[in-house]
């Protein structure tokens, strides 16, 4: 199996800060809807305002479905903390690693069995713990859209593995 070269293992790219949702919910916006990403394959990734939920890990109490229409609103106007809503810190602060990952992934995995995602993208950084992020997406068309990015430790990550390499060959 090919692995990264060294050199290309970097450390990870700074993490967001934010103390509210609204806040959050910018940076997101400003981070990813209307920009244009294209994996190494030429493929073009699609961000929506709806993505926020899962790539966040939204909660509001057990409640972990919403749509855009329903919650956008009471979200933006969330400017001090979260009042009844939670999400997943570490998810949330390291949505800055995504671009990154997209655009220099170190492996694109085709999953065997489609359970949540048919594609994964890892990209190894240089840190203790978890030094693998995974990056799931859904094809759409002729487009992929996210659903999750995750934290993967070095024993987790040949979950990932399982199936058809897509990228490099």
């Amino acid at each position: 199996m090919l692995l990264p070269e060294t050199s290309l293992i970097t450390k990870p790219p700074p993490s967001l800060e934010f103390t509210s949702l609204s806040e959050l919910y910018e940076q997101y916006l400003a981070l990813f809807v209307g920009k244009e990403f294209r994996c190494p394959r030429g493929i073009p990734i699609i961000f929506l305002p709806r993505h926020f939920f899962h790539l966040a890990k939204l909660r509001k109490g057990t409640r972990t479905k919403f749509t855009i229409e329903e919650e956008e609103s009471q979200i933006k106007r969330m400017k001090n903390g979260f009042g009844e809503y939670a999400v997943d810190a570490k998810r949330s602060q390291t949505l800055s690693w995504i671009p990154e990952i997209l655009s220099a992934p170190h492996e694109i995995w085709e999953y065997r069995e489609k359970k949540t995602a048919d594609e994964v993208f890892i990209r190894e950084y240089n840190k203790s713990g978890s030094p693998f992020r995974a990056l799931l997406l859904l094809r759409e068309g002729n487009h992929l859209v996210p659903v999750t990015c995750m934290t993967v430790r070095r024993t987790g990550i040949k979950e990932h593995r399982r199936g058809r390499r897509l990228w490099p060959k």
